[in-house]
């Protein structure tokens, strides 16, 4: 059978396996693949550099850009100027939009702030869509999404030096929640709320039409907020709208990228949450638990749990920090009862828990956001560590995670010869087993597990304290490094104590992707 003659859905899986040089030179092989593949080329630009743009600028390029920019589905794009131009050049029907460190290249606070807001009116198609930077006019921008964006399910605001994001009025967010489009799934925005004395001295008029109105959100799983908190919880989230999002279960305030657990399992905010919901949100400290047997700590948290009083009561955060006995029947207490509304785990310290245990969790705690399960300098040898064949049994249910920090270990290096000490490592030993091909074999099936949690902004692999770890990912890309690439939000990667091989192509990369 000819190419041509395969369906469509047929070669959109084939392209789900190449890469961009690949399309290149399907291409140029003939007229009919040419008609076949250009599309797929197509279909996604990347200009995450200036250095990027020179091959973007020639005659030959612009020329073919007018000729298939029609193609383009997704723009991940560091020069605003250039996202204009590919927006206003074509008859673009685009999917994806991400604005790359604009705090350094796109300048959204310019003198053009209009720009954005012509993209966004003309792209009602968009599902994605991921600034680095908050819009100066906030609040427009926030109208514009309700008003021209009826698709979306994706919103990702960030501001990764909290330095510039404009002040909303709590009333502001709460309007924008309760109207954002009925397609949404992830909410994540970089806030400022104001202090009560700066009431009178905001005027924003964008979104007073919507004031008590109300859309249903049947997918709405994550709303976030992160930046500059006032000392009392923003009154942002209303009955009516929790009502209206059956599916949220994460609901976050990070100052400055710390949570502000409180806010979700006490006073006001968590008031708010059972009257809309039925459900009381609680947060279980590891303080009183540190000398419990593992059963009396599974017994405790199953305990915590279940409807009383006509009150659905479940764990939003579990902080089992230098618990040494949790261990098996802890971790499949969470599994039982803690698949739904459980937001923040932490485990450091616990040394009876073991790799089964952590991947247990991490296959079923579907709405989970932060793990850390790292060494401290309290906790230097007795934190439960990851190991490769229990990882790669099966994939995690954890997709919205935003912190990780985990060792992983139990991957054969035969690479490496000595130990920490300068020692030669015996022939036999496990770190010896197989061959490279086959340690990278293991490895890049790791990294597409790690690679598919698309929302981490921390992964941390390593660790402060501890011996320096021999059986770890190497971290090249001869061993699968690439497949992280779909890491986009990523802005802290922890390889500390890890014996990896990073070298100059792999620090590269790491910078152009």
């Amino acid at each position: 059978m000819a190419t041509a003659q395969l369906p469509t859905e047929v070669l959109d899986h084939v392209a789900n396996f190449l890469a961009l040089p690949d399309f290149a030179s399907l291409t140029r092989v003939s007229k009919e693949w040419h008609q076949i593949w250009t599309r797929h080329l197509w279909r996604s630009i990347h200009i995450r550099h200036d250095d990027h743009l020179d091959p973007f600028n020639t005659p030959e390029a612009t020329k073919s850009r007018l000729q298939h920019g029609n193609y383009i589905r997704a723009l991940h794009v560091c020069n605003f100027p250039m996202a204009e131009q590919i927006m206003l050049d074509t008859n673009i029907h685009l999917h994806t939009l991400d604005l790359l460190d604009t705090s350094r290249t796109l300048g959204l606070y310019d003198s053009q702030p209009d720009i954005l807001f012509h993209i966004l009116q003309r792209s009602p198609s968009l599902v994605t869509l991921k600034l680095a930077e908050c819009p100066l006019e906030y609040e427009r921008f926030l109208c514009t999404i309700i008003e021209y964006l009826p698709r979306l399910k994706i919103l990702d605001v960030l501001d990764a030096e909290m330095g510039q994001i404009p002040k909303l009025k709590d009333e502001t967010v709460k309007t924008f929640l309760a109207n954002a489009p009925s397609t949404i799934e992830y909410i994540q925005m970089a806030v400022l709320f104001h202090d009560s004395e700066d009431l009178n001295d905001m005027v924003e008029p964008w979104l007073s039409k919507y004031h008590g109105k109300t859309t249903d959100h049947p997918a709405l799983t994550v709303v976030s907020f992160n930046g500059h908190m006032s000392d009392e919880v923003p009154l942002v989230l209303s009955e009516d709208f929790l009502r209206s999002a059956p599916q949220l279960k994460a609901i976050e305030f990070l100052q400055e990228n710390a949570p502000i657990t409180e806010w979700v399992t006490s006073g006001t905010l968590h008031d708010t949450i059972l009257r809309a919901t039925s459900r009381s949100l609680k947060m279980l400290s590891s303080s009183g638990l540190r000398t419990f047997s593992d059963k009396d700590i599974a017994q405790h948290i199953t305990a915590g749990q279940g409807i009383r009083d006509d009150q659905i009561r479940r764990w939003y955060s579990l902080n089992l920090e230098g618990c040494k006995h949790a261990g098996p029947a802890t971790s499949q207490a969470i599994v039982n009862t803690c698949q739904h509304d459980l937001t923040e785990l932490t485990v450091v310290g616990c040394e009876a828990m073991v790799s089964q245990d952590l991947q247990a969790i991490l296959r079923s705690a579907v709405h989970l956001r932060s793990l850390d399960a790292s060494r401290t300098e309290e906790y230097t040898d007795s934190c439960p560590r990851l190991l490769a064949q229990d990882m790669l049994i099966s994939t995690w249910a954890c997709r919205w995670l935003r912190t990780l920090s985990i060792e992983v270990g139990g991957i054969p290096r035969p690479d490496i010869k000595e130990n920490q000490h300068g020692d030669p490592i015996p022939e036999g030993h496990p770190m010896y087993s197989g061959t490279d091909e086959e340690s990278y074999v293991i490895q890049r099936r790791i990294y597409r597990q790690l690679g598919s949690l698309v929302y981490l902004e921390e992964l941390y692999l390593g660790s402060s304290q501890g011996d320096i770890q021999l059986n770890c990912l190497s971290m090249t890309l001869e061993s699968g490094l690439d497949f992280l690439d779909g890491l986009q939000a990523l802005r802290v990667l922890g390889v500390g104590r890890m014996h990896h091989r990073i070298d100059t192509a792999d620090h590269d990369w790491m910078w152009r992707t």
